[in-house]
């Protein structure tokens, strides 16, 4: 085994970093695009917009909202009834029951 000037390299104390790093980002990501991205809470915030909205699928707009530059918010589903175009739009929450 050889000596080294420089020091030994501690590829177990890297990987583990690489991979806290990746779950982080992971974890981050999915916290804003996840719920739109993943086809079980996309159906289940369509379906409780319709819910609300009369079940007729025709009278409801369900948007995603995140975190922008220009505003600082929690991400969460927003429902509107198209229908009343007055009416505030329902905040369903970032969790849709499934």
């Amino acid at each position: 085994m050889g000596i080294s000037a420089i020091g030994q390299v501690n590829w177990v104390g890297r990987l583990r970093y690489a991979l806290a790093t990746l779950l982080v980002f992971t974890a981050v990501f999915y916290f804003f695009y996840g719920p739109p991205l993943t086809d079980r809470f996309r159906q289940a915030a369509h379906d409780r917009c319709n819910e609300l909205t009369g079940s007729t699928y025709r009278t409801y707009r369900l948007e995603w909202r995140t975190t922008t530059y220009h505003s600082l918010d929690m991400p969460h589903w927003l429902c509107w009834n198209t229908q009343e175009p007055t009416e505030e739009p329902t905040n369903l929450g970032w969790w849709v029951d499934l």
